[in-house]
């Protein structure tokens, strides 16, 4: 199977990319930002070229579509980009597979919902977005809803992963540390589920070898706020030296001005129903992401400085 997977540089596709290798897929890696990976340049936003790098140049039987926007903050300053990038980009990588007659995976994002719910989502309740980001992202599920028969919608919670890559929020607090801070302001009103990018795409490729087209929630077991997850951090690393300060959003507003769902928790109900929700806790996905990425945290001996905060 050639497979074509979009925004292929990115920290969810240093782990896909290998997982569909493993299963003897020929993979066509592509992605706009292309200097510091060995990606083939496509801008999903160039119609003409999704089509003829899927059509002609490699011939693709499956696109796996990754390449998004994912900064909330700069969805928010410039709709604009945002809804040319994760709505009408997916509608060309979708109208590519819908003229090809080939099956589609689009990742979305627990940000489709409004976070009013008190119990996590579920693949059967009604996205409501609460900021362009979402929004952007629901548009894309709408346009492969509408134009690919066979695809796989598939929701990603808080994604952890990808060691240099990473930019979310694991990353972050470790950064902190690295830094030497001795005081770490993490939110306690903001829910999710954080999502370990290895084992989502070792059960996402299990799942599209299944042909049980639709949509999915795909994200570790359990929930958390900001706080629980550096809490846990600091924990698995035995920085019981630092000090954790609970905050409300309200405390980096001016950082973060976006709106964010109270709580993007996420349940894998319909993999759940056919006995195939493989996905470990986040708990324990948190800590072997530590320790296979960031061996010298919790192996190294800790230094202690300067304060800093994050969100």
């Amino acid at each position: 199977m050639r497979v074509l997977v979009t925004g292929a540089a990115g920290m969810l596709a240093d782990s896909l990319v290998p997982a569909l290798r493993r299963t003897n897929c020929d993979v066509i890696p592509t992605d706009i930002n292309v200097s510091r990976s060995k990606c083939t340049y496509l801008d999903v936003r160039d119609h003409d070229e999704v089509w003829r790098l899927a059509s002609r140049t490699f011939r693709a039987n499956l696109i796996v579509h990754l390449a998004a926007e994912t900064d909330v903050d700069k969805c928010e300053l410039d709709p604009d980009h945002a809804y040319r990038t994760n709505a009408l980009g997916t509608q060309n990588v979708a109208l590519a597979c819908r003229r090809l007659e080939i099956p589609m995976v689009y990742v979305s994002t627990a940000g489709v919902f409004d976070g009013q719910k008190e119990e996590p989502y579920t693949e059967f309740d009604e996205p409501r977005p609460v900021n362009v980001y979402g929004s952007s992202k629901l548009a894309g599920e709408t346009y492969v809803r509408n134009l690919v028969n066979n695809h796989f919608i598939i929701r990603a919670g808080w994604m952890v992963g990808g060691g240099s890559k990473d930019k979310k929020f694991v990353r972050k607090i470790l950064d902190q540390i690295r830094s030497g801070a001795t005081k770490i302001y993490a939110v306690t009103d903001k829910h999710g589920t954080p999502t370990y990018a290895p084992a989502f795409s070792r059960v996402a490729v299990k799942l599209i070898k299944t042909g049980f087209f639709g949509t999915y929630h795909l994200a570790c077991k359990g929930r958390g706020n900001r706080f629980d997850v550096a809490k846990e951090i600091l924990s698995a690393i035995n920085r019981d030296d630092i000090d954790l300060v609970p905050v409300t959003s309200d405390y980096f507003e001016k950082e973060y001005p976006a709106p964010r769902p109270r709580s993007e928790a996420m349940r894998n109900y319909v993999l759940e129903l056919r006995g195939q929700d493989d996905m470990p806790t986040w708990t324990e996905a948190l800590r072997e992401y530590l320790h296979d990425y960031y061996p010298e945290f919790v192996k190294s001996p800790h230094t202690r400085a300067a304060k800093s905060s994050f969100a």
